[in-house]
C-alpha cells in the first residue's frame, strides 16, 4: 500500500491493509466477459465500474465502464498483494491530496464487501474546510445520503449512490479540471477538505496479569475501582459469570444490531480489563475488576465496522459517559496520523482529557505497520510480546508511514491470552485463548484504570506518560519495534519518577535539516517527599554512537518537583534516508533503571530537481494528466496545468513518466486527437528537464487489406521496476479522431515496459466523397431501413438547424441533407423533419470540438433507429461543406452504404522496451487468421459481442461491445499468435463466451453462436474445487451453446432455473436455490469417498425451443486435500450436428459426441466408453445408438420418424479412473 505525500503529490511505498449489490450488467445488457459468472464488479466514487478478473499470479485484471457502461481509460497498480485502479479523472484529485487511494483499492474493495453485490451505496467520510459547526450545516450532496455527523473530526459519513451523481456533484461534472480549482488549486465543491472511504476496521485479535504485576497492585487493594473505562469492540457477553454488573451502559453503533457479542471479540478484551474470574473461582480474572465498564459496539456481528461508526462511539464514551480510559482494540490501514480515526484520538484527547489504549495492529514483523487510530500522536499504542517478552511476530511496528514518528510506545501480553469467550459466539467452554494486539491493548487499558485509580488527579496524558517512561525494558527491540518497553504495572504504580515518554528530532526534507544541533528537552518529574538523583545514558540501534548528546550526565529531581535534561543531535552525523531511534535511561544509585525515553531522528537524503514540461503538436504549452514511477517505488500522479510546467524534488535513481493530454486531431482546428507521451527511463543523477513534446509524436494508425474504419480501439502502457508493476490503459472515445504517441529514444535497460495497440476496424457503413475531397471522418447511425447496399450519387442541399420549417422553400426529397447541430433542434427532429422531406441521407456538422455522436443512446441503452441514416461530421470538415454548397451550383456526393457489417479486423500490436518511431499497423492477410462467425439464434433478435486479448501486462483487451444480428454471418480476421476471448449476448436472454484461443497464421476457424445443443459447459476445472477446509466449491454454467468451446448462462431475467446439488453417496451435502449456479458445500469427510455433483436447467418457451431441460450428473471420487486446491476430472460432453439457422438438422443427419476432460483437472485419465440414446418423443421412448470411433469423438447417424419434430439426447461417459457423466438434454435440436 502506499500512502500520499502532500507536499509533492508522492505515493510512496508502505505496507498493504485491510469492498458487492449486483454483479449483473447495465440493464439489457450481456454480463461482462469472463470465465466465472461470479465475477464481482465494485461502482467506485466516481461512477465507474470496476470489474475484475483474478490473474494467475494472484492479482486483479480490471476492465472499467463509465456510467453509461462505456470502456474507459484507467490507470492500474499493484502494491503488494493490493490492485488499485484509478479512473483518469479522479488522478489529480488524488494527487492533490482530496481523495483517499483506499477509495480505488479494488483487492480490498472486494475483500471487506464493498462491491455492488453486497452494498447497494459506497460508505464514506468526509471532512470540511470550516469549523466543525460546518458538518452540521452543510448540505448533502446529490447522490448520497447522510448518515451521522462526526463532529470530532469536522466531518460527516455519508452514503453514496451507485452513480456518477455524487462525483459531478462535488466536482462540478464535465470540463477541464483546472476549472473546477479555488485560488488556483484543486478542490471539492460543497465545502468539503477531502473524502475518506468509511472503511471496514477490524478487531485486531491473546493473559498474563502476573507478567505485567497486576497481582502487586492488588495485594493494596488497588482494583481500578471507581474509574470508567470504555470499550469500543463487538459489543458484550454481559450475562457471562465474569462480566456479571461489571457493565455500566452499554449501546450500539452499528445499524440493526444490539450489543450483544456475536463475535465473541469484545467479550474477551472487556473481560481481560474487568473480568471478576468467577467463572474460574477467580483464577482468571482480569487487570482491574474494580472499574466501571462502558461499551460501546462499533464492530459488528462479522466483526468489522466503519470508520464512522468507531468514530461516533468514541464521542459516546468520552462526551456522554465520561470515561476516563478508552480501549481500542481494533485497527485499519496504516496512515501517518492525519486519518479520521487518528484526529478524533487526538481531537477527543486534548478536549475530554481521556486515555485512548488502542491495538498497533497486526501486520508485523514489516516495519511502518502501526494502523489507525493508533497511529495518533496521543494514543497509547500497544503492540505485543509473548510470555517471555519476545515481540510477537505479527505485532506492527514503526516507525509511522510518512513521518517516520516514533510508534508503537509500548508492549504487552498478546499471545495466548486466555480470556472470557461470548456465549454467543461459536465454540465452546467459558473462556478461550486468543493472540493479537488486541489482547494486549486492554492489559494496557487495565492497567491505566488501576494508575488511575492510584492517582485520581492524573490527566490522560500523564497516564500515557507514567505507563510508557516506566515500562520494562525489552532487549533486542527498537523503540520503532516494542515502544519504550513492556508494561510493568507493577513498577509503574509504586514509581514516584516519571519522564517524556519521547524526543523525536523528525525527518526533515532535503535540504531543510537544520544546519545548527537541535535540541529536545527530556522532563523528570518526582511525586516523593525526598530529592532522587539518577544517571542519564542515551543510546542508538544502528547509528553513530554519540548521535544523541545530553546536557548532563546526572541530574538531581527535587521532592515534589520536576527538572529538565537537554538532549541534542547534529543532522550532520544522521546518515540519509534511515529512520534511527535509540532509548535515554535514568537510572538510580541502586542501577535501577527508573525511566526509558524514547529518541528517534532521520533525515531525508540529496534530492533533484525534475522539471517536467509539455508541449502539444505545435509546440505551444499544454496540460495534461501526469504518472511517474521510481524504481524505488516512488509514484506520483499529477496534473500538469496549462502553463505547461511542473518541478519536482525526487531522489537520485532511474524513472518513467508518461502524459496523457487532448491535441488538436487530423482534421483542423476544431477536431480532438489523444496525445499519450511516454518518457520510459529518466536516469536522474543531477537537476534534471524532461519534456513530453506532441511535435515530435506520432499518429497511431492501421492500415487493413480491405477498407476498414476504426470501431474501437484500447492503448496500455505497463511499466515495472520489479516488484509493484504499473498499467495505464486509455479507451479513445469516439469523439477523438486519432491518437498520437510519442516514440522512445531507445530501449529501457531497467525493468519492464510494453505499449500495446489493441484495434477493432469494421467494413464502413458509409462512405462520403465530393469530386476528390473524401469525408473520412463519419460517425454513422443506420436508418431503420437504411440505404440500400452499394453506390449512391446524392445532390447535396443545405437546410439550416434542419428545423421542419426549413424545408418550406428546400427540396430535399432523394437528396442528402446538410444541417448544423443546434440546441434548439435536437437530432431526433432533425432526422424526423428530413425524412418528411424526403432526404435520403442527414449529415450534421458539429459545432464544437471533435466529432459528434450522429445519434442518442449507446449499446447500453439501446435507441430506436432513425426514420434516415444519420452522419456527422466535425466542424471543419463540415464548414467546408456548407460553404461549397452555398457557393456551388451544384455539390454531388458519391455515398456508399453497407446495411450489415460483412466483416471486422481484430487486430493487436505490442511495442516491447520501447515505442517504434513508426506506429502504423500495416496489416497483411497471412498474419491473420480466418474467424467465420455464425449467428443462429432461434429469434432474429439484437446481440452484442466484443473479442478481447491479452496484453504483455496480463491485463484484458477487451473493446466496447458492437451490435451484431443473432442471425447472420460475418467474417473476422484476428491477428494470430494472440490469445483471443470472445463473448457474445442477446440482451436479456443469454451470454456466450469462447475460452482462450490462439489462431494460426492463415488459419480458418468457424465459430457458431446460440444454436443448438445448449447444455451444461465448463471452459475450465477450476470453478469446481476442493481446498483444505474441507468443502467442494462448484460454479456450473448451464447453457453453453453451439461452440465446441462455449461457456453460456442466461441473463435470469426471465423463468429460469440453475440447481446444483452435491451428493456423498445418497446424502444431500450441499444445495443452490433456483437461480444461482454457485454451490459451497458443508465441511466433507476426509475420507475418499464417491460423490455425485448434479446440475439441473430448464427454461420457458422464451428461451425457444430447444434445450428447454437438461440433467447432468457428474460422478468422482474425493478426499483430504494436504494443501493447494484439488480439481476433479469431471467429464465434459460436446456434440456436434449440422442444424440450420433455425436449429434444424436433417432427418438422417450424422451426429457426433466428444467426451473429454479440460486440462485444469488435477489427475489425468482417459475416456473408456461413451453411449449415447435418442429419443424423438420427448423422452418417452429411447433407442440406443450405434456409435463407431471417429477422431476424439463417436459418431452415429439418426434415422428420425418422418412425424419427429425434435431429438432429445441421453448420452454417458466413464473414464479409467471411475469418474462418469450422464447427461439428458430434452429437445436438443429440432428436425427439418
Amino acid at each position: 500500500m502506499t500512502a500520499l505525500c502532500t507536499t509533492l503529490a508522492l505515493l510512496a511505498p508502505s505496507p498493504a491493509l485491510a469492498s458487492a449489490p449486483s454483479t449483473e450488467p447495465p440493464p439489457g445488457s450481456p454480463a461482462t466477459p469472463s470465465n466465472s459468472p461470479a465475477e464481482p464488479t465494485v461502482t467506485l466514487i466516481t461512477g465507474e465500474k470496476v470489474t475484475a478478473t483474478r490473474t494467475a499470479d494472484g492479482g486483479l485484471s480490471p476492465e472499467v465502464r463509465d456510467a453509461d457502461g462505456r470502456l474507459t481509460g484507467f490507470t492500474s497498480s499493484r502494491d503488494g498483494a493490493d490492485t488499485y485502479v484509478y479512473p483518469h479523472g479522479a488522478l489529480p484529485y488524488v494527487a492533490a491530496g482530496l481523495l483517499d487511494k483506499q477509495l480505488f483499492n479494488i483487492t480490498e474493495l472486494l475483500a471487506d464487501g464493498y462491491d455492488d453485490a453486497h452494498l447497494d451505496r459506497l460508505p464514506l467520510i468526509v471532512t470540511y474546510t470550516d469549523a466543525a459547526a460546518r458538518s452540521r450545516t452543510a448540505s448533502t450532496p446529490q447522490g448520497a445520503r447522510s448518515v451521522r455527523t462526526l463532529d470530532s473530526i469536522q466531518g460527516a459519513a455519508l452514503n453514496v449512490d451507485r452513480s456518477d451523481a455524487f462525483w459531478s456533484s462535488i466536482t462540478g461534472g464535465g470540463g477541464d479540471v483546472a476549472a473546477r480549482s479555488v485560488g488556483g488549486q484543486l478542490a471539492l465543491k460543497g465545502g468539503i477538505a477531502k473524502i475518506w472511504l468509511d472503511g471496514k476496521v477490524e478487531a485486531t485479535l491473546a493473559d498474563s496479569t502476573a507478567q505485567i504485576g497486576a497481582p502487586e497492585v492488588w495485594k493494596s487493594g488497588n482494583t481500578g475501582q471507581g474509574v470508567d473505562v470504555a470499550v469500543l469492540d463487538t459489543g458484550i457477553d454481559a450475562t457471562h459469570p465474569d462480566l456479571a454488573g461489571q457493565v455500566a451502559a452499554a449501546e450500539s453503533f452499528v445499524p440493526g444490531e444490539t450489543v450483544k457479542d456475536v463475535f465473541g471479540h469484545g467479550t474477551h478484551v472487556a473481560s481481560t480489563i474487568a473480568g471478576t474470574g468467577a467463572a474460574s473461582d477467580g483464577k482468571e480474572r482480569g487487570v482491574a475488576p474494580g472499574v466501571r465498564l462502558h461499551v460501546g459496539k462499533v464492530l459488528g456481528d462479522d466483526n468489522s465496522g466503519q470508520e464512522s461508526w468507531i468514530i461516533s462511539g468514541m464521542e459516546w464514551a468520552v462526551r456522554d459517559q465520561h470515561a476516563k480510559i478508552v480501549n481500542m482494540s481494533l485497527g485499519a490501514d496504516p496512515t501517518d496520523g492525519t486519518d479520521p480515526m487518528s484526529v478524533a484520538v487526538n481531537e477527543l484527547s486534548e478536549e475530554t482529557g481521556a486515555l485512548f489504549v488502542v491495538a498497533a495492529g497486526n501486520l508485523g514483523p514489516a516495519a511502518s505497520t502501526i494502523g489507525t487510530p493508533g497511529a495518533a500522536d496521543a494514543a497509547l499504542t500497544v503492540g505485543a510480546v509473548d510470555g517471555s517478552d519476545t515481540l510477537a511476530f505479527f505485532s506492527s511496528q514503526g516507525p509511522r508511514v510518512g513521518d517516520h514518528a516514533l510508534k508503537p510506545d509500548l508492549t504487552a501480553p498478546g499471545v495466548g491470552i486466555l480470556a472470557a469467550r461470548s456465549q454467543y459466539s461459536t465454540g465452546e467452554g467459558l473462556y478461550r485463548l486468543s493472540d493479537g494486539t488486541s489482547m494486549a491493548a486492554p492489559h494496557v487499558a487495565g492497567a491505566a484504570a488501576l494508575l488511575a485509580a492510584r492517582h485520581p488527579d492524573f490527566t490522560g496524558k500523564q497516564l500515557k506518560e507514567a505507563l510508557v517512561s516506566t515500562a520494562k525494558g525489552t532487549p533486542g527491540l527498537t523503540p520503532y519495534q516494542g515502544g519504550n518497553g513492556r508494561l510493568d504495572i507493577a513498577t509503574t504504580t509504586t514509581a514516584s519518577v516519571f519522564a517524556t515518554t519521547s524526543a523525536d528530532f523528525g525527518y526533515p526534507d532535503w535540504p531543510t535539516a537544520p544546519e545548527e544541533p537541535v535540541q529536545r528537552e527530556v522532563r523528570y518529574t518526582n511525586l516523593a517527599d525526598s530529592a532522587v538523583t539518577l544517571d542519564l545514558a542515551a543510546t542508538v540501534d544502528g547509528g553513530p554512537e554519540d548521535l544523541f548528546t545530553l546536557s548532563a550526565r546526572q541530574i538531581t529531581v527535587p521532592a515534589r518537583g520536576a527538572t529538565s535534561v537537554t538532549v541534542t543531535t547534529d543532522f550532520d552525523r544522521v546518515p540519509a534516508d534511515h529512520p534511527f531511534s535509540g532509548l535515554l535511561t535514568a537510572t538510580d544509585a541502586a542501577g535501577t533503571a527508573r525511566t526509558r525515553t524514547a529518541l528517534a531522528v532521520g533525515r531525508e537524503g540529496v534530492r533533484h530537481r525534475l522539471t517536467l514540461q509539455a508541449k502539444d503538436r505545435s509546440g505551444r504549452p499544454t496540460g495534461g494528466e501526469l504518472v511517474l514511477l521510481g524504481q524505488d517505488n516512488t509514484v506520483l500522479q499529477q496534473q500538469i496545468d496549462q502553463t505547461g510546467s511542473l518541478d519536482l524534488r525526487l531522489r537520485a535513481g532511474t524513472y518513467a513518466a508518461w502524459l496523457k493530454t487532448d491535441l488538436e486531431g487530423t482534421n483542423g482546428q476544431h477536431s480532438r486527437g489523444l496525445g499519450l507521451l511516454p518518457v520510459p527511463e529518466i536516469t536522474l543523477d543531477r537537476d534534471r528537464t524532461v519534456v513530453f513534446d506532441a511535435t515530435k509524436a506520432r499518429r497511431a494508425t492501421v492500415s487493413t487489406p480491405q477498407p476498414s474504419t476504426v470501431d474501437g480501439s484500447r492503448f496500455e502502457l505497463f511499466r515495472d521496476f520489479g516488484g509493484n508493476p504499473w498499467v495505464s490503459a486509455w479507451y479513445p472515445e469516439p469523439e477523438y479522431d486519432s491518437v498520437w504517441v510519442l516514440p522512445t529514444s531507445g530501449k529501457v535497460t531497467k525493468g519492464d515496459f510494453s505499449f500495446s495497440t489493441r484495434w477493432r476496424t469494421a467494413q464502413p457503413a458509409l462512405t462520403v466523397a465530393a469530386g476528390s475531397r473524401d469525408y473520412d471522418d463519419l460517425r454513422v447511425r443506420r436508418a431503420g431501413t437504411p440505404l440500400p447496399r452499394g453506390k449512391h450519387h446524392l445532390d447535396a442541399v443545405y437546410a439550416g438547424a434542419g428545423g421542419s420549417d426549413a424545408y418550406a422553400t428546400l427540396n430535399a426529397r432523394g437528396k442528402a441533407v446538410v444541417v448544423r447541430r443546434d440546441d434548439s433542434v435536437p437530432v431526433e427532429q432533425q432526422a424526423a423533419a428530413a425524412a418528411t422531406a424526403g432526404a435520403r441521407l442527414l449529415l450534421v456538422v458539429n459545432d464544437g470540438i471533435g466529432r459528434l455522436a450522429p445519434w442518442p443512446g449507446s449499446v447500453w441503452v439501446p435507441q430506436d433507429p432513425p426514420p434516415v441514416t444519420v452522419a456527422t461530421l466535425t466542424a471543419d470538415e463540415g464548414e467546408q461543406l456548407i460553404t461549397r454548397i452555398r457557393h456551388d451550383r451544384r455539390v454531388r456526393l458519391d455515398v456508399t452504404s453497407q446495411p450489415e457489417t460483412e466483416y471486422v479486423y481484430d487486430l493487436v500490436r505490442d511495442y516491447t522496451g520501447a515505442v517504434a518511431a513508426d506506429l502504423t499497423y500495416r496489416v497483411s492477410l497471412r498474419d491473420l487468421a480466418r474467424v467465420e462467425m455464425s449467428f443462429r439464434n432461434w429469434h432474429p433478435a439484437r446481440a452484442l459481442e466484443t473479442r478481447a486479448s491479452l496484453a504483455p501486462s496480463g491485463s484484458s483487451t477487451g473493446i466496447d461491445f458492437h451490435e451484431v444480428p443473432a442471425r447472420g454471418e460475418r467474417i473476422d480476421w484476428v491477428t494470430a499468435g494472440a490469445q483471443w476471448t470472445t463473448n457474445v449476448s442477446i440482451p436479456d436472454e443469454q451470454n456466450q463466451q469462447t475460452a482462450p484461443i490462439a489462431y494460426r497464421a492463415g488459419s480458418v476457424q468457424e465459430e457458431r453462436w446460440f444454436g443448438p445443443v445448449q447444455r451444461p459447459r465448463l471452459l475450465t476445472n477450476y470453478t469446481v474445487f476442493r481446498g483444505d477446509g474441507d468443502g467442494i466449491t462448484a460454479v456450473i454454467p448451464g447453457w453453453g451453446d453451439s461452440g465446441t468451446a462455449h461457456e453460456g448462462n442466461t441473463s435470469g431475467n426471465f423463468a429460469v432455473d440453475n440447481v446444483l446439488r452435491l451428493y456423498q453417496g445418497d446424502k444431500l451435502v450441499g444445495e443452490t436455490d433456483r437461480y444461482r449456479t454457485m454451490l459451497s458445500s458443508e465441511p466433507l469427510s476426509r475420507e475418499s469417498l464417491r460423490y455425485r455433483l448434479v446440475s439441473e436447467n430448464r427454461r420457458d418457451a422464451w428461451a425457444g425451443p430447444y434445450s428447454t431441460t437438461t440433467r447432468t450428473e457428474w460422478g468422482f471420487t474425493s478426499g483430504a486435500v494436504s494443501s493447494g486446491v484439488w480439481n476433479p476430472s469431471l467429464i465434459q460432453l460436446d456434440y456436434a450436428v449440422d442444424t440450420d439457422v433455425d436449429g434444424k438438422a436433417k432427418r438422417a443427419a450424422d451426429l457426433t459426441v466428444t467426451a473429454l476432460h479440460l486440462p485444469t483437472a488435477t489427475e489425468a485419465s482417459t475416456i473408456r466408453t461413451v453411449t449415447l440414446d435418442l429419443s424423438y418423443d420427448d423422452g418417452a421412448t429411447w433407442h440406443h445408438a450405434k456409435l463407431r470411433r471417429d477422431g476424439d469423438g463417436w459418431r452415429t447417424r439418426i434415422d428420425a420418424p418422418r412425424t419427429a419434430r425434435f431429438v432429445t439426447l441421453r448420452a454417458t461417459a466413464r473414464d479409467n479412473r471411475g469418474n462418469s457423466v450422464d447427461q439428458l438434454i430434452t429437445r436438443a435440436f429440432g428436425l427439418r
